[in-house]
């Protein structure tokens, strides 16, 4: 073998190692830790890739000028070693080529194999190097980035820090700027009053200056009035001393005139000084007047100020309570509307139910009617085993009593959902058309009296379903008469009839004769009614469990039926109860449960009483209720006379 295969073999395997990561196998390393840069990456990937489709056209071929040329362009590239290897392969077989004999070609041949192992060695040692270098490298690679990437997040961490203290230095910036507005608002609002006070002081200091230079003045044209008059008189006194003789009668009549001079210029310097010194206290009394006035006009405006940012905050309290109003109506009417949608789904599902029902009841019937009937066919037929078709007998009479109970429950469960939702439909209709008549009636008192009469509604209705409640938790026809009595059109009178039909039927069951099969059956029932003492239920007696029905009743488990016996309905009850209270469902109580299940019955007695106490002493209404607006507004958004209070669940 050549070492042409040789060196094709060598340069596949560098190659398909450069395609896989070794691209920039033969550069330094510092170059390549660098090239993990984008820019100098994407450059050295270039060149490896213009190299690399050289040498694949070189070697392609077996020129030896392309190997040279490769060489020229790439001295220190990838293949170098190998180029310079394929030329020298080249050229010794081109110098073999023309010698003769046996001798020359078998000495040649033992050359050219010698050549080909030292060149596969010396290709062995290169690719080995090769190898090497490129583990070196890509270590190198990892490595710079591995630091690059220590870096970057060195950088970004920085550049959180930064960005964090800018935006901290930016908050205290602004919250510094807000204080030195404030008080630079403090401070000029303080150099105005200051200011203010000062001009007003000024104005005093000057006026007091003026009075004070004018005042000054008047003793100044005193003194000198009072020196010129003396001088006159002293020249006066000195020509009447040179012609006293001559002018004896002349001085007395000038020493008179003198003296009524003197004393009229006196009163002309008491009359000036009395009129500086009035003048004076007007100007003072003007510049005080001044001031108080001024005064009254910085609290006046004051006042306006402070009134009107009260007008202004009254506004928006008014404004904002309008619109909290407002978003509450729009929020109780979408929840009306909401409701009226339930309650018209949950109707269509419990006449569904109620059909479905019927439906199942009338097949359990017949099944049951059929099944007597195979069973009083099979006794008359096997009179030899009587006692066992008896229990038999005893045992489907009890299911298919059990079934029609359950059933007949079914059914009344479901067709009092039906009522309660035609009832409720009703009152929805009710509502609407009082709604919208209470919209087109007067205002006033006739909407006062209207939401008078809705309350006592409310409140008649309230003690309907409390006085059947009452007649279903004692269960006896009493209790059921009573409430006819009272109520003998009330929207429970169908459900009392029928619950009193039931006892009437059960009483004349008992009262009568019976045969051996019922007698069996009634056995039956009355070992079924008996309680079945689990160890959870084990410190309970007839009466304890007797109260337990009856919380759950109050609390809206309807264990129908107060007896002391937790049959089917009353585990239904207790596991319902059970599951809405967070614990195990499995209908048996506990200690624990049924401490639990007294301290909840006894939560809602009290919250009941002090509803009913509330609404009977601070017409407290639990709403929405019907009427309220009309009765406690009025169009313009303010209360009437009334007032009151409604709690609205869920606000």
């Amino acid at each position: 073998m050549g070492s042409g295969p040789l060196a094709r073999s060598v340069l596949v395997r560098l190659g398909i190692a450069g395609i896989v990561g070794l691209s920039l196998a033969g550069q330094p390393t510092a170059v390549f830790a660098q090239s993990a840069t984008g820019k100098e990456a994407g450059s050295a990937g270039k060149r490896w890739e213009e190299e690399f489709s050289l040498w694949q056209k070189v070697s392609a071929g077996s020129d030896v000028t392309q190997y040279e040329g490769y060489l020229k362009q790439y001295p220190n590239g990838t293949f170098a070693s190998m180029a310079r290897l394929r030329i020298a392969e080249l050229q010794a077989a081109a110098k073999a080529k023309p010698a003769t004999g046996t001798a020359q070609q078998a000495e040649a041949d033992a050359k050219a194999k010698a050549d080909e192992a030292a060149a596969a060695e010396k290709a062995k040692a290169e690719e080995q190097a090769a190898v090497e270098k490129a583990k070196a490298e890509e270590a190198a690679r990892k490595t710079a980035e591995a630091e690059k990437a220590k870096a970057d997040a060195e950088a970004a961490r920085l550049k959180a820090e930064e960005d964090a203290r800018k935006t901290a230095e930016a908050e205290k910036a602004k919250a510094d700027a807000e204080a030195a507005r404030l008080k630079a608002e403090a401070d000029a609002k303080k150099a105005e009053e200051a200011a203010a006070a000062r001009k007003l002081a000024e104005e005093k200091a000057a006026a007091d200056e003026k009075a004070r230079v004018e005042a000054a003045a008047a003793e100044k044209a005193q003194a000198e009035e009072a020196a010129r008059l003396k001088a006159a008189a002293d020249a006066k006194k000195a020509e009447e001393a040179a012609a006293v003789r001559k002018l004896a009668e002349e001085k007395a009549a000038a020493d008179e005139k003198a003296r009524a001079e003197a004393a009229a210029a006196e009163k002309a310097r008491a009359e000036e000084a009395a009129r500086l010194k009035a003048e004076t206290e007007e100007r003072e009394a003007a510049a005080r007047k001044r001031a108080e006035e001024q005064a009254a006009e910085a609290n006046r405006l004051k006042a306006e100020a402070a009134a009107a940012a009260d007008k202004a905050k009254a506004e928006e309290a008014a404004r904002l309570k309008a619109e909290a109003e407002r978003r509450k109506a729009e929020e109780t009417a979408a929840a009306e509307k909401a409701r009226a949608e339930e309650e018209a789904a949950a109707r269509r599902e419990a006449e569904a139910k109620r059909v479905e029902a019927e439906k199942a009841a009338a097949a359990e019937k017949a099944r049951i009617e059929e099944e007597a009937a195979a069973a009083r066919k099979l006794a008359e037929e096997k009179a030899a085993e009587v006692e066992r078709l008896k229990a038999e007998a005893a045992k489907a009479a009890a299911d298919a009593e059990a079934k029609a109970a359950e059933a007949a429950r079914l059914a009344e469960e479901a067709e009092k959902r039906a009522e309660e939702a035609a009832a409720a439909e009703r009152a929805a209709q009710e509502n609407d058309t009082a709604t919208a008549a209470r919209e087109n009636e007067a205002q006033g008192a006739d909407r006062k009296d209207r939401g008078l009469a809705v309350e006592q509604a409310d409140d008649a209705a309230k003690r309907e379903e409390e006085t059947f409640q009452k007649a279903v938790l004692d269960g006896s026809e009493k209790a059921f008469r009573a409430y006819l009595d009272e109520y003998p059109d009330g929207r429970f009178v169908a459900d009392a009839r029928e619950r009193l039909s039931a006892l009437s039927n059960t009483a004349r069951q008992e009262a009568k004769p019976r045969t051996d099969s019922e007698t069996a059956i009634v056995e039956a029932e009355r070992k079924a009614e008996q309680p079945i003492v689990d160890r959870r239920e084990a410190y309970m007696e007839r009466s304890t469990r007797a109260q337990a029905q009856r919380w759950l009743s109050m609390l809206g488990f309807n264990t129908y039926g107060v007896d002391g016996v937790f049959g089917s309905r009353t585990r239904s009850a207790i596991a319902a109860w059970q599951g809405s209270s967070g614990y195990r469902a499995d209908g048996y109580l506990s200690r624990q449960q049924y401490r639990a299940l007294r301290q909840a019955a006894q939560y809602a007695e009290t919250r009941q009483n002090r509803q009913r106490r509330y609404q009977q002493d601070y017409d407290v209404l639990e709403g929405p209720v019907d009427g309220y607006y009309e009765r406690y507004y009025r169009d313009d958004g303010y209360y009437n006379d009334g007032g009151g209070l409604v709690i609205i669940p869920g606000y």
